[in-house]
């Protein structure tokens, strides 16, 4: 992360400063790496105050462009960006479309988040990696050994 975005990071920490939603929003986003990097959203969406201070995130109108494709991503980016808004005061989101898809970092990022918008600045979150292969797949190694077996399978 180059100085200029270092500090646009330190900003947006100072102008949410206090307010644990605010706080989580922009932590999430900072975690992420993907948004405050793009000179399309942060030169858009970023505010400042006068003196140059403080910055805050307009998720509304970041939003609004997101849904008329005027920031183009991934599904999982843009999902993270609906997150981080409806935890601060942006458009609020249905859990179940932002979150099923997300992998697993993104899924920790956004539990850290979660508990950093209720208080607890100082949680811990473990994820478990996914498995291997997908579900409902017997996988055998070369000895015929189960690796993995099918949904509709019992186990040996």
């Amino acid at each position: 992360m180059s100085a200029i975005r270092c500090d646009l990071a330190g900003l947006l920490r100072e102008g949410a400063r206090g307010y644990h939603p605010a706080e989580a929003s922009i932590n999430l986003l900072i975690d992420h790496g993907i948004w405050l990097r793009r000179q399309d959203f942060a030169g858009a969406f970023v505010v400042f105050n006068d003196e140059q201070s403080a910055a805050v995130i307009d998720w509304r109108q970041a939003i609004k462009a997101l849904d008329a494709g005027d920031l183009p991503c991934s599904t999982s980016e843009a999902k993270i960006l609906r997150l981080a808004a409806a935890l601060d005061d942006g458009p609020g989101v249905v859990l179940r479309e932002v979150l099923i898809g997300l992998d697993a970092h993104n899924i920790r990022l956004v539990a850290q988040a979660v508990l950093h918008a209720n208080g607890t600045t100082n949680g811990t979150v473990t994820v478990p990696e996914p498995g291997r292969f997908p579900p409902g797949v017997r996988v055998l190694d070369a000895a015929d050994n189960v690796l993995q077996n099918g949904q509709d399978e019992q186990r040996p």
